[in-house]
């Protein structure tokens, strides 16, 4: 079947349910996830048992802000625009990841998904080889096209094909900003000999980010290069607390059927669609071990 069927099958009342956003649902979960924050940012600043349990905790609470913000630039968290907005703001500047440019790039990667030269993030090549996909896991790739990204706009105005050419300017704004503020927190930890940032954010991130790398490879690794959400999108099946920490977008197939959705909705969604679902698997364990076995098998 071929996803816009699928859609066609969905009532009125339905597509009206499922697009409901709530933002009692996103203050609830923000209010847990800030709890959480505090729990890690206290067992490390305290340096309690088990420091660096508690510093991969942390990481993989910061790479759950990549989610976050890939919600907010979706503008589904909130049903106001300007919460989704901010928020989508704050969570880039964590992450190392100018906002408005990930809006722009995640809207084209939405309409052209999986098809080459069009679609963004097939400009960045999936590993083929097992020392690749190692390169590819540790986040170095990642962390030089980010960092690369925001220097990048200090020399020249942002020239991308999915960024208007009235925007480029604000996004070109938006990145010095970033550089600015960086500064100013790195100088005024080195001035004050403070080790907060480095073990309260910036290592741990450095953690988390091979997590998150699996993540995402295993959103659309190995589907298909076609236009059928059905075929160039997996779903993965995984346990309700990766579900949690993740706004649910282990549905990615049903993301991308209905991008509309909000991420509370998606669960309801995956019920109307799982029997349609072509590319599925039970955890991101599964997945990462047929990817890893494939990639053994044609060195």
């Amino acid at each position: 079947m071929e996803h816009r069927s699928f859609l066609q099958t969905l009532t009125r009342e339905q597509r009206i349910s499922l697009t409901q956003k709530n933002n009692r649902q996103a203050l609830i979960r923000l209010g847990i996830l800030l709890f959480c924050f505090v729990l890690t940012s206290a067992a490390i600043v305290l340096r309690a048992p088990l420091f660096p349990v508690w510093l991969l905790v942390q990481g993989l609470l910061l790479v759950s802000l990549f989610h976050l913000m890939h919600e907010c630039v979706h503008d589904t968290v909130f049903a106001q625009r300007w919460p989704n907005r901010a928020l989508a703001l704050v969570c880039g500047f964590i992450l190392f990841l100018p906002a408005t440019w990930f809006r722009y790039f995640h809207h084209a990667h939405h309409r052209y998904t999986q098809q080459p030269g069009f679609d963004p993030e097939l400009a960045s090549t999936k590993p083929a080889t097992i020392v690749e996909w190692l390169v590819h896991v540790s986040g170095v790739t990642i962390w030089r096209a980010q960092l690369g990204l925001l220097l990048s706009a200090i020399l020249k105005p942002v020239n991308e094909s999915f960024v208007r050419e009235s925007k480029e300017r604000s996004v070109r704004l938006e990145m010095l900003l970033m550089l600015f503020l960086y500064g100013v927190l790195f100088l005024g930890s080195i001035l004050v000999e403070s080790t907060a940032l480095l073990y309260l954010w910036i290592v741990p991130l450095l953690i988390g980010q091979p997590f998150l790398r699996l993540y995402l490879l295993a959103e659309h690794g190995d589907c298909e290069q076609d236009t059928n959400m059905l075929l160039n999108t997996r779903t993965v099946l995984t346990n309700s607390v990766v579900r949690w920490f993740t706004w649910n977008m282990p549905y990615h197939t049903e993301h991308h059927v209905y991008p509309t959705v909000p991420f509370h909705q998606l669960p309801q969604l995956h019920a109307l669609m799982h029997s349609y679902l072509a590319k599925t698997d039970t955890g991101y364990t599964q997945f990462t071990v047929r990817y890893v076995r494939g990639l053994a098998k044609h060195p």
